[in-house]
């Protein structure tokens, strides 16, 4: 396989992801026996209420920064806006600006079934959506808790902190403050035009979202003492688009010294990138990409100046760019167009330089310990059909482009419906081959400690709808079930079993052990050592309601086959590792 072919390949990888995220003198009131109730942050004073957890507080939807539309829009986040009395957080906060669940993921479609299915879970959907939720056991300020600091999926272009998987309240209940943030994604999250950057004071534009989570780890940093949380003892994690979040706020220097640890959940390119596969562009390229592309869709002429169009842009609301076509294409709404020019993240000297994103540079990642893994099936609800099928021609020939003649043998399927699901599996498979390979680099490369694990449970079925597990495995998001230990006994989720509650307890156990010292091990659980070359890049593997420690793959064929593909992904090769 030529390094050409491997990169495009690392990079459409990467669109299939992104296509399938100082309070001095702080008063808390609180009675002897009852956990934290009232607290006052720099905005005024909130109130939590009762979890479904007994000993757990949660305070849903306070804002950490202003309302994002008018001249606020396409700017670094503001100050949130300040109120009187008491704000008591029992309602989750507005969703950042997105096309509505019903929409994009409706109730009978796979994620409708699995996270939308309940509106008390799918807030309003507004400009006013920079807020977070925070699950507390504390009972004082004085426990100074460690504090989990999490980043919701959703390809940068939906998603909410509300959703039902992200029920924190037992995960906090094992001693850690978990935060659930929002963050602005499509259009509003990502837009770089020249006129943006001309009215910043550094010249930039575009990662909005980036320097929304920047905003909200600094309001932790300043507030999260009131909730009993430690501001110096802070662990960020992501799924999916937010596993690349993580990852961009390792590569952004505005983040500095805002979190001590991290996790990746899913992030598919793992933690190293070469060289023109990054999802990091020049500003100025996607700026004089995206500009001609926005004035034609908002139907202005092509002498509209730069000012002009940022101006025009902001003097209509959110929802217009949902309501009107583009003048260029019909079939797409402005908002369709828009976030399809805006790109993800972009070098601006700013939030991100060149240096900043390369994290193969030796000490990038000193003193940050990480936790790294992925689903057996990441593919299968992302872009795969339990009835689809694929030539077995083109199969063999897409095995031969991803592995070459000898890794192809890995990969074989006796007909057109086999051939479709390997195809899938073989995705997967790459995706943790970068877990590894980005693991024993790392950790030769830094002084830190990077854990690997696999997460290969079989969920149950639902009852309505009952749907093809065999042929969705482990999927795309199917371990945050057991990550948050968030699985309940509730109509319109799965019918849990017993297993699957000692498996949540278990890497629940586990996250919140990494999110208290850096170190996922603790007591009644299975040891989990390090992924580097001295441990044959062994890994934490979740099955069958068991957690188990590996070093040998199922398949090391398929295993052989990936590391090569993943270490010339990346420039790499075994002796980088040694």
């Amino acid at each position: 396989m030529e390094m050409r072919d491997r990169k495009r390949f690392l990079a459409a990888m990467i669109s299939v992801m992104m296509a399938a995220s100082a309070c001095s003198g702080i008063t808390v009131f609180a009675a002897e026996t009852d956990n934290i109730d009232i607290v006052t942050i720099e905005g005024g004073q909130v109130q939590g209420v009762e979890s479904d957890t007994e000993g757990v507080k949660v305070f849903k939807g306070i804002p950490f920064a202003a309302d994002t539309s008018g001249e606020n829009r396409w700017k670094a986040p503001q100050a949130a806006e300040t109120w009187d009395g008491i704000k008591v957080c029992d309602t989750w906060g507005d969703q950042a600006m997105q096309k509505p669940a019903a929409e994009l993921n409706p109730v009978g479609g796979f994620w409708g079934d699995e996270f939308y299915f309940d509106d008390l879970y799918n807030p309003p959907i507004s400009e006013a959506g920079l807020n977070l939720n925070i699950y507390t056991p504390a009972k004082s300020t004085d426990e100074n808790l460690p504090v989990l600091v999490y980043i919701h999926g959703g390809a940068n272009n939906h998603g909410n902190a509300s959703e039902r998987e992200f029920n924190a309240s037992k995960l906090a209940e094992k001693g850690i403050v978990v935060v659930c943030v929002q963050y602005r994604v499509s259009m509003y999250g990502f837009l770089t035009l020249p006129g943006l950057s001309s009215e910043n004071e550094n010249g930039a534009s575009g990662n909005y979202a980036v320097q929304d989570l920047v905003k909200a780890l600094e309001w932790v940093k300043e507030n999260i003492a009131g909730f009993g949380g430690n501001p110096n003892q802070v662990t960020i994690s992501g799924q999916s688009a937010g596993a690349m979040n993580v990852t961009a706020l390792l590569r952004t220097p505005l983040a500095k010294g805002l979190f001590q640890n991290a996790i990746v959940q899913s992030g598919f390119t793992g933690l190293l990138t070469a060289e023109g596969t990054l999802p990091y562009r020049d500003m100025k390229e996607v700026q004089a990409e995206a500009e001609p592309i926005v004035k034609a869709a908002m139907g202005l002429p092509e002498e509209t100046t730069s000012e002009e169009l940022v101006a025009e842009l902001r003097s209509h609301d959110a929802q217009y760019y949902m309501d009107t076509m583009s003048a260029t294409d019909e079939t797409q709404s402005l908002y369709d167009v828009i976030t399809n020019a805006s790109s993800t993240y972009v070098i601006d000297g700013y939030v991100f330089t060149e240096e900043s994103v390369n994290l193969s540079r030796p000490g990038a990642l000193d003193g940050i310990n990480i936790m790294i893994g992925g689903t057996s099936d990441e593919m299968t609800s992302l872009m795969g059909d339990p009835e689809g099928t694929m030539d077995l021609d083109i199969f063999a020939e897409t095995m031969k482009t991803m592995y070459g003649e000898e890794g192809a043998k890995a990969y074989t399927a006796e007909d057109e419906k086999e051939a479709h699901r390997v195809n899938l599996r073989s995705y997967s498979d790459l995706s943790f081959a970068n877990y590894v390979v980005s693991a024993q680099y790392i950790e030769k490369n830094n002084d830190t400690d990077v854990y690997v694990y696999y997460f290969d449970h079989d969920l149950p079925n639902h009852e309505n709808p009952v749907r093809d597990e065999d042929f969705y495995g482990a999927f795309h998001s199917a371990e945050l079930w057991y990550a948050f230990d968030s699985i309940r006994d509730t109509e319109g989720q799965r019918v849990w079993t017993d297993a699957d509650y000692a498996m949540a307890d278990q890497i629940s156990s586990y996250f919140a052990n990494f999110t208290k010292t850096g170190n996922p091990n603790g007591e009644g659980l299975t040891e989990w050592d390090i992924c580097s070359t001295e441990t044959d890049g062994a890994f934490m593997w979740w099955h069958d309601a068991k957690s188990e420690y590996v070093e040998n793959a199922e398949y090391p064929e398929r295993e052989a086959a990936n590391r090569v593909v993943a270490l010339a992904s990346v420039g790499l090769t075994e002796d980088d590792l040694k």
